[in-house]
């Protein structure tokens, strides 16, 4: 069973994969939305301790990378839920004979 430290640094390591640092806010919203699913943004935001300006300018640089998707909250309309964006499968390559 692999140890929380090792853990951590696997996925520090995916994250700067796609330009993503773990530490930053940016990572930060990636990390909460692992661990508890799709939220409110004020939730994620006050999770993440990150400035206003801050948590939206992260959450443009996510939403650009197609990292999270964002939509009408269905209780309250008011509000938006963000989540991490499922990703897409690479197009099959079909070849003739």
């Amino acid at each position: 069973m692999p140890d929380l430290c090792s853990e951590v640094s696997q996925l520090s390591t995916e994250l700067e994969k796609v330009g993503v640092d773990l530490f930053a806010v940016d990572g930060k919203i990636i990390f909460y939305l692992m661990n508890n699913g799709s939220s409110r943004i004020k939730e994620i935001m006050l999770a993440t301790g990150s400035s206003y300006r801050g948590f939206y300018l992260a959450l443009e640089r996510l939403k650009n990378k197609k990292l999270i998707d964002s939509e009408v909250d269905p209780v309250d309309r008011r509000a938006r839920v963000i989540r991490l964006a499922t990703p897409t499968p690479a197009p099959s390559v079909h070849r003739g004979n």
